[in-house]
Protein backbone atom coordinates (compact mmCIF):
# COMPACT_ATOMS: atom_id res chain seq x y z
CA UNK A 1 0.00 0.00 0.00
CA UNK A 2 1.23 3.57 -0.89
CA UNK A 3 2.07 5.67 1.99
CA UNK A 4 1.65 8.88 0.04
CA UNK A 5 -1.54 11.55 -0.90
CA UNK A 6 -1.58 12.66 -4.01
CA UNK A 7 -0.25 11.04 -7.72
CA UNK A 8 1.22 12.86 -11.00
CA UNK A 9 -1.47 12.42 -13.27
CA UNK A 10 -1.65 13.30 -16.99
CA UNK A 11 -4.41 16.00 -17.69
CA UNK A 12 -6.36 15.91 -20.84
CA UNK A 13 -7.69 20.00 -21.90
CA UNK A 14 -7.04 19.34 -25.87
CA UNK A 15 -4.76 17.64 -28.44
CA UNK A 16 -2.38 20.16 -28.08
CA UNK A 17 -2.76 20.83 -24.24
CA UNK A 18 -1.92 18.07 -21.99
CA UNK A 19 -0.41 18.92 -18.31
CA UNK A 20 0.87 16.99 -15.62
CA UNK A 21 -0.71 17.51 -12.50
CA UNK A 22 -0.93 16.34 -9.15
CA UNK A 23 -4.06 14.47 -7.64
CA UNK A 24 -5.07 12.98 -4.59
CA UNK A 25 -5.00 9.17 -4.87
CA UNK A 26 -7.74 7.62 -4.65
CA UNK A 27 -9.52 5.63 -2.03
CA UNK A 28 -11.30 2.48 -2.22
CA UNK A 29 -14.58 0.82 -0.81
CA UNK A 30 -15.80 -2.38 -0.39
CA UNK A 31 -15.24 -4.78 -3.57
CA UNK A 32 -12.80 -2.22 -4.99
CA UNK A 33 -8.89 -2.32 -5.50
CA UNK A 34 -6.31 0.22 -6.14
CA UNK A 35 -3.70 -0.61 -8.59
CA UNK A 36 -0.63 0.89 -9.36
CA UNK A 37 -0.17 1.88 -13.03
CA UNK A 38 2.37 0.16 -14.79
CA UNK A 39 1.58 0.33 -18.21
CA UNK A 40 -1.09 2.16 -20.17
CA UNK A 41 -1.81 2.21 -23.95
CA UNK A 42 -2.41 4.97 -26.16
CA UNK A 43 -6.05 4.90 -27.99
CA UNK A 44 -6.88 6.21 -31.28
CA UNK A 45 -10.39 7.25 -29.76
CA UNK A 46 -8.34 9.41 -27.36
CA UNK A 47 -7.36 11.43 -30.33
CA UNK A 48 -10.36 11.98 -31.36
CA UNK A 49 -10.90 15.80 -29.59
CA UNK A 50 -14.61 16.38 -31.59
CA UNK A 51 -15.50 13.43 -28.89
CA UNK A 52 -12.97 14.92 -25.67
CA UNK A 53 -12.95 18.46 -25.19
CA UNK A 54 -16.62 18.91 -24.60
CA UNK A 55 -15.57 16.36 -21.44
CA UNK A 56 -12.29 18.18 -20.55
CA UNK A 57 -10.53 18.06 -17.98
CA UNK A 58 -10.23 14.31 -18.08
CA UNK A 59 -7.56 11.93 -17.26
CA UNK A 60 -7.74 9.58 -20.26
CA UNK A 61 -6.08 6.08 -20.03
CA UNK A 62 -8.35 3.12 -20.37
CA UNK A 63 -5.98 0.40 -21.41
CA UNK A 64 -3.77 -0.40 -18.37
CA UNK A 65 -2.08 -2.89 -16.47
CA UNK A 66 -0.81 -2.83 -13.03
CA UNK A 67 0.14 -4.05 -9.24
CA UNK A 68 -2.96 -4.06 -7.22
CA UNK A 69 -1.47 -2.29 -3.96
CA UNK A 70 -5.11 -2.54 -1.44
CA UNK A 71 -7.93 -5.03 -2.12
CA UNK A 72 -11.29 -4.33 -0.53
CA UNK A 73 -13.07 -6.33 1.91
CA UNK A 74 -14.88 -8.86 -0.02
CA UNK A 75 -12.83 -9.06 -2.91
CA UNK A 76 -12.31 -12.44 -4.00
CA UNK A 77 -9.46 -13.97 -6.22
CA UNK A 78 -6.87 -11.13 -6.32
CA UNK A 79 -4.60 -10.33 -3.77
CA UNK A 80 -2.10 -7.51 -3.30
CA UNK A 81 0.79 -7.64 -5.28
CA UNK A 82 -0.88 -9.37 -8.16
CA UNK A 83 0.12 -8.16 -11.78
CA UNK A 84 -3.40 -7.17 -13.31
CA UNK A 85 -5.21 -5.80 -16.87
CA UNK A 86 -8.25 -3.74 -15.90
CA UNK A 87 -11.04 -3.55 -18.08
CA UNK A 88 -12.74 -0.35 -18.02
CA UNK A 89 -15.87 -0.88 -19.27
CA UNK A 90 -18.15 -3.67 -17.55
CA UNK A 91 -21.75 -4.41 -18.21
CA UNK A 92 -24.56 -5.30 -15.60
CA UNK A 93 -24.99 -8.87 -16.45
CA UNK A 94 -28.67 -8.59 -16.51
CA UNK A 95 -30.66 -6.36 -18.89
CA UNK A 96 -32.17 -6.78 -21.97
CA UNK A 97 -28.95 -6.10 -24.17
CA UNK A 98 -26.83 -8.29 -21.82
CA UNK A 99 -29.16 -11.15 -21.77
CA UNK A 100 -29.47 -11.36 -26.01
CA UNK A 101 -25.10 -10.87 -25.68
CA UNK A 102 -24.56 -7.66 -26.52
CA UNK A 103 -23.06 -6.51 -23.54
CA UNK A 104 -21.83 -3.17 -24.43
CA UNK A 105 -25.20 -2.25 -26.00
CA UNK A 106 -25.95 -2.31 -22.02
CA UNK A 107 -26.88 1.22 -20.35
CA UNK A 108 -24.18 0.31 -18.05
CA UNK A 109 -21.51 -0.16 -19.64
CA UNK A 110 -20.93 2.98 -21.10
CA UNK A 111 -21.23 4.34 -17.17
CA UNK A 112 -19.23 2.06 -16.27
CA UNK A 113 -14.98 3.24 -15.74
CA UNK A 114 -11.63 3.11 -13.64
CA UNK A 115 -11.22 6.26 -11.51
CA UNK A 116 -9.84 8.53 -12.58
CA UNK A 117 -8.34 6.81 -15.25
CA UNK A 118 -4.41 4.69 -17.04
CA UNK A 119 -3.14 8.27 -17.15
CA UNK A 120 -1.93 8.10 -13.25
CA UNK A 121 0.03 6.60 -11.15
CA UNK A 122 -3.25 5.00 -9.21
CA UNK A 123 -6.17 4.26 -10.02
CA UNK A 124 -9.43 3.01 -8.78
CA UNK A 125 -11.50 0.16 -10.01
CA UNK A 126 -15.06 -0.32 -8.63
CA UNK A 127 -16.41 -3.21 -7.87
CA UNK A 128 -18.37 -4.48 -10.74
CA UNK A 129 -15.33 -4.11 -13.10
CA UNK A 130 -13.47 -5.89 -10.22
CA UNK A 131 -15.44 -8.87 -9.98
CA UNK A 132 -16.59 -9.26 -13.92
CA UNK A 133 -13.30 -7.85 -15.75
CA UNK A 134 -10.39 -7.75 -13.86
CA UNK A 135 -7.25 -10.40 -15.32
CA UNK A 136 -4.70 -11.42 -13.63
CA UNK A 137 -1.91 -11.66 -15.84
CA UNK A 138 0.14 -14.74 -16.29
CA UNK A 139 4.20 -14.40 -16.05
CA UNK A 140 4.15 -14.83 -20.29
CA UNK A 141 2.57 -11.35 -20.34
CA UNK A 142 4.52 -8.43 -19.27
CA UNK A 143 2.59 -5.54 -18.65
CA UNK A 144 3.30 -3.58 -21.85
CA UNK A 145 1.93 -6.71 -24.03
CA UNK A 146 -0.88 -6.61 -21.50
CA UNK A 147 -2.44 -2.93 -22.64
CA UNK A 148 -3.21 -4.70 -25.78
CA UNK A 149 -5.77 -6.55 -24.10
CA UNK A 150 -8.60 -4.12 -24.74
CA UNK A 151 -8.15 -2.79 -27.84
CA UNK A 152 -7.74 -6.63 -29.38
CA UNK A 153 -10.49 -7.67 -27.60
CA UNK A 154 -12.26 -4.94 -29.65
CA UNK A 155 -10.95 -6.15 -32.72
CA UNK A 156 -11.77 -9.77 -32.06
CA UNK A 157 -15.72 -8.32 -31.38
CA UNK A 158 -15.79 -7.46 -34.55
CA UNK A 159 -13.69 -10.47 -35.93
CA UNK A 160 -16.73 -12.71 -34.36
CA UNK A 161 -19.41 -10.92 -35.86
CA UNK A 162 -17.82 -10.76 -39.37
CA UNK A 163 -18.02 -14.55 -41.44
CA UNK A 164 -14.62 -15.36 -42.85
CA UNK A 165 -14.95 -18.57 -44.74
CA UNK A 166 -11.97 -20.51 -45.87
CA UNK A 167 -10.26 -19.17 -48.79
CA UNK A 168 -11.78 -15.88 -48.47
CA UNK A 169 -10.22 -12.46 -50.01
CA UNK A 170 -9.98 -10.47 -46.73
CA UNK A 171 -9.34 -6.48 -47.91
CA UNK A 172 -8.37 -4.04 -44.77
CA UNK A 173 -8.91 -0.72 -44.79
CA UNK A 174 -6.38 1.35 -42.52
CA UNK A 175 -3.01 0.11 -40.90
CA UNK A 176 -2.44 2.06 -38.01
CA UNK A 177 -2.89 -0.10 -35.03
CA UNK A 178 -6.27 -1.17 -35.04
CA UNK A 179 -5.64 -2.37 -38.41
CA UNK A 180 -2.65 -4.48 -37.76
CA UNK A 181 -4.77 -5.94 -34.91
CA UNK A 182 -7.46 -7.32 -37.65
CA UNK A 183 -4.82 -8.41 -39.40
CA UNK A 184 -3.28 -10.46 -36.62
CA UNK A 185 -6.80 -12.33 -36.04
CA UNK A 186 -7.75 -12.27 -39.37
CA UNK A 187 -4.34 -14.24 -40.29
CA UNK A 188 -5.77 -16.99 -37.45
CA UNK A 189 -9.11 -17.13 -39.94
CA UNK A 190 -9.34 -19.56 -42.69
CA UNK A 191 -8.87 -16.89 -45.11
CA UNK A 192 -7.07 -17.27 -48.18
CA UNK A 193 -5.84 -13.79 -49.60
CA UNK A 194 -5.11 -10.86 -46.96
CA UNK A 195 -4.45 -7.66 -48.33
CA UNK A 196 -3.64 -4.40 -46.52
CA UNK A 197 -4.53 -0.87 -47.14
CA UNK A 198 -2.92 2.05 -46.41
CA UNK A 199 -0.89 5.37 -47.57
CA UNK A 200 1.89 4.56 -45.78
CA UNK A 201 4.81 2.77 -47.25
CA UNK A 202 6.24 2.02 -43.43
CA UNK A 203 3.00 0.56 -42.32
CA UNK A 204 2.58 -1.59 -45.69
CA UNK A 205 5.70 -3.27 -45.05
CA UNK A 206 4.97 -3.73 -41.50
CA UNK A 207 1.86 -5.16 -42.71
CA UNK A 208 3.75 -7.48 -45.04
CA UNK A 209 6.27 -9.18 -41.55
CA UNK A 210 2.60 -9.53 -39.97
CA UNK A 211 1.29 -11.69 -42.74
CA UNK A 212 -0.70 -9.52 -45.00
CA UNK A 213 -0.19 -11.55 -48.52
CA UNK A 214 -0.71 -8.71 -50.69
CA UNK A 215 -0.73 -4.69 -49.91
CA UNK A 216 -1.53 -1.62 -51.95
CA UNK A 217 -0.73 2.01 -51.31
CA UNK A 218 -4.02 4.19 -53.10
CA UNK A 219 -1.42 6.72 -53.54
CA UNK A 220 0.20 4.88 -56.08
CA UNK A 221 -2.72 2.55 -57.77
CA UNK A 222 -6.08 1.73 -57.25
CA UNK A 223 -7.51 0.10 -55.15
CA UNK A 224 -10.44 -1.46 -56.88
CA UNK A 225 -8.15 -2.32 -59.72
CA UNK A 226 -5.13 -3.48 -57.62
CA UNK A 227 -7.58 -5.90 -56.16
CA UNK A 228 -9.11 -7.34 -58.91
CA UNK A 229 -5.93 -7.98 -60.41
CA UNK A 230 -4.83 -9.74 -57.55
CA UNK A 231 -8.18 -11.33 -57.22
CA UNK A 232 -8.90 -12.98 -60.66
CA UNK A 233 -11.02 -10.32 -61.66
CA UNK A 234 -12.98 -10.53 -58.34
CA UNK A 235 -13.38 -7.86 -55.32
CA UNK A 236 -12.93 -8.52 -51.88
CA UNK A 237 -15.50 -11.09 -49.99
CA UNK A 238 -14.87 -9.19 -46.53
CA UNK A 239 -13.72 -5.76 -46.22
CA UNK A 240 -12.82 -4.14 -42.73
CA UNK A 241 -12.46 -0.63 -42.24
CA UNK A 242 -10.39 0.73 -39.23
CA UNK A 243 -9.98 4.40 -40.53
CA UNK A 244 -12.22 6.86 -39.25
CA UNK A 245 -13.48 8.52 -42.46
CA UNK A 246 -16.20 8.87 -44.74
CA UNK A 247 -13.56 8.90 -47.56
CA UNK A 248 -12.31 5.26 -46.13
CA UNK A 249 -16.29 3.99 -45.54
CA UNK A 250 -16.88 5.44 -48.91
CA UNK A 251 -13.75 3.07 -50.13
CA UNK A 252 -14.38 -0.18 -47.83
CA UNK A 253 -17.70 -0.08 -49.99
CA UNK A 254 -16.23 0.00 -53.39
CA UNK A 255 -14.26 -2.51 -52.76
CA UNK A 256 -16.95 -5.27 -51.74
CA UNK A 257 -17.66 -7.96 -54.47
CA UNK A 258 -20.94 -9.58 -54.61
CA UNK A 259 -22.23 -11.30 -51.03
CA UNK A 260 -19.32 -9.28 -49.18
CA UNK A 261 -19.54 -8.94 -45.76
CA UNK A 262 -17.99 -5.33 -44.94
CA UNK A 263 -17.42 -4.14 -40.98
CA UNK A 264 -16.36 -0.83 -39.81
CA UNK A 265 -14.31 -0.82 -37.10
CA UNK A 266 -13.68 2.66 -36.02
CA UNK A 267 -17.03 5.78 -36.22
CA UNK A 268 -16.60 8.72 -37.99
CA UNK A 269 -17.14 11.99 -36.43
CA UNK A 270 -20.99 12.61 -35.61
CA UNK A 271 -21.99 15.22 -37.92
CA UNK A 272 -20.28 13.03 -41.14
CA UNK A 273 -22.62 11.53 -43.38
CA UNK A 274 -22.29 8.84 -46.08
CA UNK A 275 -24.31 8.51 -49.33
CA UNK A 276 -25.32 4.69 -49.90
CA UNK A 277 -26.61 3.60 -53.15
CA UNK A 278 -29.53 0.78 -51.37
CA UNK A 279 -30.38 -0.84 -55.06
CA UNK A 280 -26.48 -1.92 -55.06
CA UNK A 281 -26.85 -3.57 -51.37
CA UNK A 282 -30.20 -5.15 -52.65
CA UNK A 283 -29.02 -6.59 -55.26
CA UNK A 284 -25.50 -7.32 -54.62
CA UNK A 285 -26.50 -8.78 -51.49
CA UNK A 286 -24.21 -6.81 -49.19
CA UNK A 287 -23.98 -7.32 -45.15
CA UNK A 288 -23.01 -4.49 -43.06
CA UNK A 289 -21.85 -4.61 -39.32
CA UNK A 290 -19.89 -2.64 -36.61
CA UNK A 291 -18.02 -3.49 -33.41
CA UNK A 292 -18.40 -1.03 -30.32
CA UNK A 293 -15.39 -1.87 -27.58
CA UNK A 294 -15.82 -5.03 -26.37
CA UNK A 295 -16.90 -7.53 -23.76
CA UNK A 296 -15.61 -9.50 -20.48
CA UNK A 297 -15.51 -12.54 -23.26
CA UNK A 298 -13.54 -10.71 -25.47
CA UNK A 299 -10.91 -9.92 -22.99
CA UNK A 300 -10.56 -13.05 -21.16
CA UNK A 301 -10.09 -14.73 -25.49
CA UNK A 302 -7.37 -12.61 -26.14
CA UNK A 303 -5.53 -12.79 -22.98
CA UNK A 304 -5.54 -16.29 -23.76
CA UNK A 305 -4.32 -16.35 -26.78
CA UNK A 306 -1.52 -13.88 -26.20
CA UNK A 307 -0.70 -16.20 -23.19
CA UNK A 308 -0.06 -19.02 -25.67
CA UNK A 309 1.65 -17.22 -28.19
CA UNK A 310 -1.03 -17.31 -30.79
CA UNK A 311 -1.46 -13.64 -30.62
CA UNK A 312 2.05 -11.41 -30.56
CA UNK A 313 1.35 -7.98 -29.27
CA UNK A 314 5.78 -7.13 -29.44
CA UNK A 315 5.35 -6.05 -32.91
CA UNK A 316 2.69 -3.51 -32.18
CA UNK A 317 4.49 -1.69 -29.36
CA UNK A 318 6.55 1.16 -30.82
CA UNK A 319 6.77 4.09 -28.37
CA UNK A 320 7.25 4.19 -24.96
CA UNK A 321 6.68 7.18 -22.62
CA UNK A 322 5.97 8.98 -19.31
CA UNK A 323 3.25 10.95 -18.29
CA UNK A 324 4.79 13.83 -19.57
CA UNK A 325 4.57 12.91 -22.61
CA UNK A 326 0.97 11.89 -23.16
CA UNK A 327 0.57 15.30 -25.21
CA UNK A 328 3.79 14.31 -27.76
CA UNK A 329 2.41 10.61 -28.03
CA UNK A 330 -1.18 11.94 -29.17
CA UNK A 331 0.58 14.36 -32.05
CA UNK A 332 2.34 11.09 -33.27
CA UNK A 333 -0.31 9.03 -33.40
CA UNK A 334 -2.25 11.80 -35.36
CA UNK A 335 0.81 12.25 -37.74
CA UNK A 336 0.28 8.66 -38.71
CA UNK A 337 4.01 7.56 -39.72
CA UNK A 338 6.35 5.41 -38.39
CA UNK A 339 4.69 3.84 -35.20
CA UNK A 340 1.34 1.89 -34.20
CA UNK A 341 0.47 1.31 -30.26
CA UNK A 342 2.50 3.96 -27.65
CA UNK A 343 2.06 3.07 -23.91
CA UNK A 344 2.07 5.68 -21.47
CA UNK A 345 4.71 4.24 -18.10
CA UNK A 346 4.64 6.47 -15.43
CA UNK A 347 7.72 5.66 -14.04
CA UNK A 348 9.17 6.64 -16.88
CA UNK A 349 8.01 10.45 -15.96
CA UNK A 350 10.37 12.92 -15.24
CA UNK A 351 9.92 14.54 -11.80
Amino acid sequence: MTTTKTMKTAVYYRNTDVRLEERPIPTIGPGELLVKTMACGLCGGETMEWYLAPRAPKILGHEPTGVVVQVGAGVKGIKEGDRVFVHHHVACMRCHYCQRGYFTMCEQYSKSGIDPGGFAEYFRVPSENAYFDTLVLPDEISFEEGTVIEPMACVLHGVRQTPISHGDTVAIVGLGFMGMCYLELVRLSPAGRIIGIDFSDWRLEKALQLGATHIINPKKESPVDAIKEINEGRLADVVIVTAPTVKAWEQGFALCAKGAHIHFGAPPPPDASLSINPNFLYFNEIKINSAYSASHIDTRSVLEMLASGRLDAKPLITHQFGLDGVQEAIQMLLQAGESLKSIIIPDLTKS
